[in-house]
């Protein structure tokens, strides 16, 4: 998510990810997964389906959140979009389409 600045610092936003069922979500607390920050954010409440992320965001500033994921099948799964508002102020959002995505297994 970018900021471009016309409206000061974004507060509070939530990020929402939510991933096909036939995916783990490899919780970054509980596993030393490299390239995952906490420095981003101010809290990661992590589901079985889906990460639910909460930040600030300053003028003239972007920010990336990486989520590790295993997927356990083969096969082509539909990726719902991604969904990020302020939690008090639904003027400031932004959204990404869902996607299919084909998964092939590695041999």
């Amino acid at each position: 998510m970018y900021n471009n600045g016309t409206r000061g610092t974004y507060r509070d936003l939530a990020l929402s990810q939510i991933f096909p069922s036939g995916w783990e979500i490899l919780n970054e607390r509980l596993n030393d997964l490299p390239g995952t920050n906490t420095l981003h954010y101010d809290y990661k409440d992590i589901r079985d389906d889906r990460v639910y992320t909460y930040f600030n965001l300053r003028p003239n500033a972007n920010k990336t959140f990486r989520v590790a994921l295993n997927a356990t099948y083969s096969g082509r799964y539909y990726l719902p979009g991604v969904n990020v508002e302020a939690m008090y102020d639904h003027t400031i959002h932004a959204r990404e389409s869902g996607k299919w995505v084909e998964v092939l297994r590695e041999d």
